[in-house]
C-alpha cells in the first residue's frame, strides 16, 4: 500500500473508508441576513410541513440549512 512519496502514506486507489463526490461546476453564495428565521423550517420551500419527520432527519434539515 505504500507509495513513490512516503512508505507510510497507501496509494488513492486504495482508499475506501471514503466518498469522493463531484463539486459544484459553477461557485455558488450563500448569506444570511437578521430578517431570516432562526429556524430553518420556517418559511423555507424545502421543508413539507405536512409530512412527519424523524428526530435525525430533522437534525440534517436544520444543519443543513444553518440552523444547529
Amino acid at each position: 500500500m505504500a507509495n513513490e512519496y512516503n512508505d507510510n502514506m497507501p496509494k488513492f486507489e486504495d482508499l475506501d473508508d471514503r466518498v469522493i463526490a463531484e463539486g459544484n461546476q459553477k461557485p455558488s453564495f450563500s448569506m444570511n441576513s437578521k430578517l431570516d428565521p432562526k429556524d430553518p423550517t420556517e418559511d423555507n420551500p424545502y421543508f413539507d410541513k405536512t409530512k412527519n419527520y424523524s428526530k435525525e432527519e430533522l437534525e440534517k434539515f436544520k444543519k443543513f440549512f444553518g440552523g444547529i
